[in-house]
């Protein structure tokens, strides 16, 4: 089977013309060879009695053909040329003489077919040589043969002769044209490959072309550019030592079988793979390779590619590489978010807690900026305090907000000192941000307290100013429910005597006050777990849920729901049951530490308003005492008065009379 292939190939020689004039002598010779067959069957079929004759042309002109194709295979291209232009001509001539002479087919489209071939295999002066040669033929057997009639109603051989005396020229002449035509486009065709060869000799790049058989295996078949300056090798010593596979790395082995089964899948492929040079030396290269897909057989034929040496500039790869894994190493042990920019606020290296906050790989961020990473608002903000530091040169600390990938914000306090190099130049910036969200909440949230705290001394100063308990009790209400804001609320007092607590105020599911004086509950769980509670308070997140509350009750629905005691020293007074059930928002811990603060002021409110009640009442009782004794002694005065008038007038009788 290789045996056949390779008789069939045309043979190739380093000269262009000689290659091309192979191929078309190659292809006419094999056409020749296969001609007779036909011929001889027609002759069979319709024309028994010339069977010898075509037989004897037969044998002939393969004995010729065959030798013809050995001397091509060896190389003599230009004597077979000749040789075959010579016996196309002969065989025509005979044909032609023969038969009917220039009116025959043999003449008028044999020789225009030997001129052509003439052409192309021997060049203008072969296809000039043998126009001459066809026109003497054709006056020949214009004027020889007399057998054959000079004029009547078709054309005469003379008329036909003196028409080919036009066309064989014309038919040479525009041979010649396209042959001058050829040659000329071959010459600047060298022309640029020599610039060509010129080029690759002063660059790193080679193009070749790999030919692939049925069973996957490929080939390289040509190549040009750098291949001998990169390899160290003549393209037939690389090929006599086993070809690409035998020149790569042993490492890139599994790698190139990858690429080629993208290839086989009709993939273009870009890799990096190295391979062995003639004197042994390693070196990357990077491959582009083009699949040249064959549809009728559905497979990969061919791979046309550029091979190009990039070790120098992988070298620089990895030093930088290696710098940036240094840079890298030194930023992952910060705990913090880290970075490098340059000039023009690109980041150059970021740490592992960069790249999680961002959210981002390190190779989508390297060479960006902080407007292709963050919000707008967020980079702009951050250009701004890079231009600063590095107009400054000087370090610059800041609290400031940023939002990560998740498009959560928390505040981080940030670092940013400008990078200087031997020069003292500045030539960028490096930056650390730590988070202090949690900081920054306790700070607000002891801003918050304290200003609860304010509220509740302003309120709980208030509310004791009050000597009314009703007011009071008013008063309570509306700082619990105003200024803590809590949604609902009710304030139960503590009645010792009959171990019960008494309703004073409530709060509608409107959250308007409603007077409740009339109601009282027995000591129940909550108000027993509140009263002997050590901090006197008891919360819940979950209240419908732990206390059973059916649906359409007052109370479903309430998840977070406080109880706190008002004492007043050791004594419990009352105690404040507070709820957020209209708005269902839940109770923060500074909104539960100022009504836990609050319930003291309010005990001593509501104690100190009992007392002034109380005092008030016994004041009242002792003035209507003292009434009641100066009427007596007023009384008492009148009576004496009229005893003593009584008694005086008999005295100044006796008196008058004595």
């Amino acid at each position: 089977m290789s045996f056949i292939k390779r008789l069939l190939a045309p043979p190739v020689f380093d000269d262009e013309i000689k290659t091309q004039q192979t191929f078309v002598l190659h292809v006419v010779l094999w056409t020749l060879i296969c001609v007779p067959i036909p011929y001889l069957i027609y002759t069979l079929l319709q024309e028994p009695e010339q069977v010898p004759r075509a037989i004897l042309q037969a044998v002939f002109g393969e004995v010729v053909n065959a030798a013809l194709l050995i001397m091509l295979h060896r190389g003599y291209v230009r004597a077979a040329s000749m040789i075959q232009v010579s016996a196309f001509w002969l065989f025509f001539t005979v044909t032609a003489y023969t038969s009917n002479g220039v009116k025959s087919e043999a003449y008028t489209l044999g020789y225009g077919l030997v001129i052509v071939i003439a052409g192309i295999l021997l060049g203008g002066r072969g296809s000039t040589a043998y126009t001459f040669l066809s026109l003497a033929a054709g006056g020949w057997m214009t004027l020889g043969r007399k057998d054959l009639p000079l004029d009547g109603v078709e054309s005469s051989p003379l008329t036909t002769w003196i028409v080919s005396l036009l066309l064989f020229p014309l038919a040479a002449t525009l041979q010649h044209l396209s042959s001058r035509t050829l040659k000329t486009a071959l010459a600047r065709a060298r022309a640029s490959e020599e610039k060509y060869r010129l080029i690759s000799q002063v660059s790193f790049d080679y193009v070749f072309s790999s030919e692939v058989n049925a069973e996957g295996k490929s080939r390289i078949s040509w190549v040009a550019g750098a291949f001998e300056k990169m390899t160290g090798y003549t393209f037939e010593e690389y090929m006599a030592s086993g070809g690409w596979l035998a020149h790569l790395h042993p490492d890139e082995f599994e790698k190139d079988s990858k690429d080629m089964e993208l290839l086989h899948k009709n993939q273009a492929v870009k890799t990096e793979v190295r391979t062995l040079t003639k004197n042994g030396e390693a070196r990357w290269n990077q491959v582009f390779a083009h699949p040249v897909w064959d549809e009728t057989k559905n497979r990969l034929v061919g791979i046309f590619g550029a091979t190009r040496d990039v070790t120098e500039q992988r070298e620089a790869q990895e030093k930088t590489q290696q710098i940036l894994l240094q840079q890298a190493a030194i930023l992952n042990n910060i705990p913090d978010i880290a970075w490098l920019k340059d000039l023009d606020s690109r980041y150059i290296a970021v740490n592992e807690q960069f790249i999680k906050t961002a959210g981002m790989s390190a190779a989508d961020i390297i060479g960006k900026t902080d407007s292709d990473i963050w919000p707008k608002e967020y980079a702009e903000s951050y250009r701004k305090d890079d231009v600063e530091v590095m107009q400054s040169r000087r370090r610059k600390s800041m609290e400031e907000l940023q939002q990560d990938s998740a498009g959560r914000e928390y505040w981080v306090e940030t670092t940013k000192t400008p990078i200087l190099n031997e020069s003292g130049q500045v030539i960028g910036t490096t930056g650390i941000a730590r988070e202090i969200t949690e900081h920054k909440k306790a700070q607000e949230a002891e801003r918050q307290r304290h200003a609860m705290l304010e509220k509740v001394m302003q309120l709980g100063k208030r509310v004791t100013e009050l000597d009314d308990l009703r007011s009071t009790i008013v008063k309570i209400w509306h700082g619990v429910h105003d200024v803590l804001g809590y949604d609902r609320l009710a304030i139960f007092l503590f009645n010792p005597e009959t171990g019960s607590m008494d309703d004073t105020v409530g709060t509608n599911n409107s959250g308007e006050m409603v007077e409740l004086w009339d109601l009282s509950f027995p000591l129940g769980a909550t108000f027993s777990a509140v009263l002997q509670s050590p901090d006197g308070i008891y919360f819940t997140r979950n209240y419908d849920t732990e206390n059973n509350i059916p649906e359409g009750h007052e109370m479903h629905g309430v998840k977070d729901y406080v109880a706190v005691a008002a004492w007043a020293g050791s004594k419990p007074v009352a105690v404040i049951c507070a709820d957020n059930g209209i708005t269902h928002r839940s109770i923060e811990g500074e909104q539960l530490e100022a009504l836990r603060l609050f319930a003291g002021y309010a005990g001593l409110a509501i104690e100190n308003s009992r007392l002034n009640s109380a005092l008030r009442e016994e004041l009242s009782q002792r003035q209507t005492f003292i009434n009641e004794l100066e009427s007596k002694n007023a009384e008492l005065e009148r009576f004496t008065y009229t005893v003593s008038h009584d008694l005086k007038s008999p005295l100044v009788t006796i008196r008058g009379f004595l």
